[in-house]
């Protein structure tokens, strides 16, 4: 009787090795680098599958399909979600403690996105149309209509009784209307 609770142990042991093991993988998978430019790339290569590895728990919403990201690019509040399934976006956001500091976060967010992505990459930057915020846009189009993806980084005020808060979004996905 001793041996095969022996055997039994060590056979559960191993399993459950190789289960945590296995989480390990997937985890350094998902965040293998610190590196801008690697993070950049890892979310727009999973772009082309509707971010299907960077889904998590899904999100009940009203209006779109909502997942929390397992992969944040900065901040804890990145998200991917879709317009009636067309299109995947990818989002994170962060408020600034002030205007200095939000201005900052976009300069560095062009900048960052820019060394990344090349020349190749269309630049577009603008005032946004609704609030004294700004707008800037790498969109790739050279690609075909279903690889069209575009990098996004938006900085917006929201005016409240006493002061402004200033919020940078970051976008990855196709800015393009979705085809109904």
């Amino acid at each position: 009787m001793k041996i095969p609770l022996k055997t039994l142990v060590i056979t559960s042991s191993l399993l459950l090795a190789s289960c945590v093991n296995q989480n390990t993988k997937i985890s350094n998978n998902l965040m293998p680098t610190t590196n801008a430019c690697a993070k950049l790339e890892l979310i727009k290569n999973d772009y082309y599958t509707n971010f299907s590895s960077l889904k998590s728990e899904e999100i009940v919403g009203r209006m779109s399909n909502m997942w929390k990201a397992k992969y944040q690019l900065f901040g804890e509040n990145c998200q991917i979600f879709s317009w009636g399934g067309a299109q995947h976006t990818y989002s994170c956001n962060v408020i600034a403690p002030d205007e200095e500091a939000a201005k900052k976060y976009y300069e560095n967010a062009k900048k960052v996105t820019q060394q990344c992505l090349g020349d190749e990459w269309k630049f577009e930057e603008s005032n946004r149309a609704r609030d004294n915020g700004l707008k800037a846009t790498f969109t790739n189009v050279d690609a075909s209509p279903k690889d069209l993806v575009t990098f996004s980084t938006q900085l917006i005020p929201s005016p409240g009784l006493f002061s402004t808060t200033w919020t940078l979004y970051y976008y990855i996905g196709n800015i393009q209307e979705p085809k109904s």
